[in-house]
């Protein structure tokens, strides 16, 4: 994930104008609007510079950490013509009822399966239209799968429309609505069952992290851009924003003035508990500070733990991101290598452990018997592993060193908590002779696709989709090319970036029935 959270800091130029961009957005909660909680509250308003040294997403050819490799954010822009409020949008349609057909799966076979993971040819496809319902998708060559064309740049600014990380669920509870950001640090919401563009939500910008509901599909919560003292939550069938919890005078740390997850956490899958760091950016400094870690009980609407920043392993080190185990039982912050690498803490942090020597690119994910687990990279076993976070049992699933002197860097969202058992793979940059080649001369079964994995000991690979990024022929940043790929709740879709050839980096969604999870 280290890439994945340096994106959204960039230089002093990038904050001044985020700075401005906002300025917009700083006037209070009137009309229910969306605000920077930094500016009504009295902190700092920019996109703060990182302050932790990230690894980079192109993996060694043989096992050893990566090196630090910033990337720009994007630079949220607000509209001074528009309302500071997220415009509402029609009452969603979901995707499909409960115990009704999904038109998305009904296009497949009633026995189409997934193939075992396996080293086919590219095919040259050319890319599709921008999809406008279920007959407009494209069918994968290889896998026979069903790909859309699910954004596009020219529905927001500068450039590129995409959906946010591996990390973040992109679609709402029922998969009638999904989430992308533009170039410019706009969020734009989108039909699901028919890929419209609905509209541009004013007022959230950058970093906000909207986060869905797990049962509601109409509500996510969000705060200010890199974090706020206060939470919301936003009801798009109504257009209502509420306070969901305020943390002024609430903590150890009156001076925090950002209460986050650093871009890459989320909500327990029930939707119950939130861990969150307790941070402060300084705009003379152009340095951010961190205070604590804390876990937020959303039910009961209170903070049911908190660590001291000087009880880290490596005291006041600032933390790579934290989210909330899929059960709620753990906050699980993670840290660069030598900052204390990657922990598990019982979500009042009277308990903890290691989970990981350092910080890699992961996803926490249900296990079969929705078991906690963490997958992530890692380098030093050579293998995409599986750690139960309990127990601390660790499961290779597969290799990250294809053969002598090739690799490739990797994705994984476990999001899918309604599936559990499973994650989402997506793969790029793969390279051969030690680095020399890239992209490898040789395609192998994991190389520029989506696959799925079983989280089981000698678990299931399944072929996806490929990806048909063309890095040779991409508009603007290329780290955005990388596709990150999020699965739905559900794993009936999954959301993947590209620009499928050449051009503007979009979104593309492959639908998935429930036969290929059949045994």
């Amino acid at each position: 994930m280290h890439l994945g959270t340096s994106r959204r800091f960039g230089a002093l130029a990038v904050m001044v104008a985020a700075s401005l961009a906002l300025a917009a957005c700083e006037d209070g909660l009137k009309s229910g609007a969306p605000q920077s909680a930094n500016a009504a509250d009295g902190g700092a308003i920019g996109a703060p510079a990182s302050t932790s040294d990230e690894a980079a997403d192109t993996p060694a050819s043989t096992p050893q950490s990566a090196n630090p490799v910033p990337a720009p954010a994007p630079t949220p822009h607000a509209n001074p013509t528009q309302p500071n409020a997220p415009q509402s949008a029609q009452t969603p349609t979901p995707a499909h009822q409960a115990g009704s057909a999904d038109p998305l799966a009904a296009l497949y076979p009633a026995d189409f399966t997934l193939t075992a993971l396996s080293a086919d040819p590219i095919a040259d496809v050319a890319k599709p239209e921008r999809a406008t319902g279920p007959d407009s998708g494209l069918v994968d060559p290889s896998y026979g799968t069903r790909i859309y064309r699910a954004t596009s740049a020219d529905e927001g600014e500068g450039g590129r429309m995409r959906h946010e990380y591996s990390r973040r669920q992109a679609f709402n509870a029922d998969n009638s609505r999904y989430l992308a950001q533009d170039a410019t640090g706009h969020w734009h919401l989108y039909d699901g069952a028919t890929f419209a563009h609905l509209t541009a939500l004013q007022g959230l910008a950058g970093d906000c992290e909207p986060l869905w509901h797990p049962t509601d599909p109409a509500v996510f919560y969000f705060t200010s851009i890199n974090g706020g003292r206060i939470w919301w939550s936003y009801n798009g069938n109504t257009g209502e924003k509420t306070e969901l919890f305020d943390f002024t005078g609430k903590t150890p740390w009156p001076q925090a003035s950002s209460f986050w997850t650093k871009g890459e956490g989320t909500l327990s899958a029930d939707g119950r508990y939130l861990a969150l760091m307790a941070t402060a950016y300084n705009e003379q400094t152009q340095k951010n500070t961190i205070y604590g870690l804390l876990t937020l009980d959303l039910q009961k609407k209170e903070i049911i733990g908190t660590l001291d920043a000087e009880k880290f392993p490596v005291p006041r080190a600032f933390p790579d991101h934290i989210s909330t185990s899929p059960s709620g039982a753990y906050a699980v912050p993670s840290w660069l290598k030598e900052h204390g690498g990657t922990w598990a803490y019982s979500r009042d942090f009277s308990q903890s452990w290691k989970l990981a020597e350092g910080s890699e690119h992961s996803d926490l994910a249900y296990g079969p018997n929705r078991e906690d687990y963490l997958v992530y990279a890692d380098y030093s076993r050579s293998a995409i592993v599986a750690i139960n976070v309990e127990t601390r049992e660790v499961t290779d699933l597969h290799t990250l060193y294809p053969a002598p002197g090739e690799a490739y860097a990797v994705h994984v969202s476990g999001q899918a908590f309604g599936r559990p058992g499973w994650v989402v793979i997506s793969t790029y940059a793969d390279s051969a002779d030690y680095g020399k080649a890239s992209p490898s001369p040789t395609v192998r079964p994991e190389y520029r696709k989506v696959w799925l994995q079983e989280l089981a000991p000698e678990g299931r690979a399944l072929n996806v989709a490929h990806i048909r990024a063309n890095e040779h022929d991409v508009q603007g940043d290329p780290y955005f090319l990388e596709p990150q790929a999020s699965a739905s709740r559900d794993l009936s879709r999954i959301i993947f970036a590209s620009n499928f050839g050449g051009g503007p980096v979009e979104s593309y969604v492959v639908t998935l029935p429930n036969s290929v999870f059949k045994d």
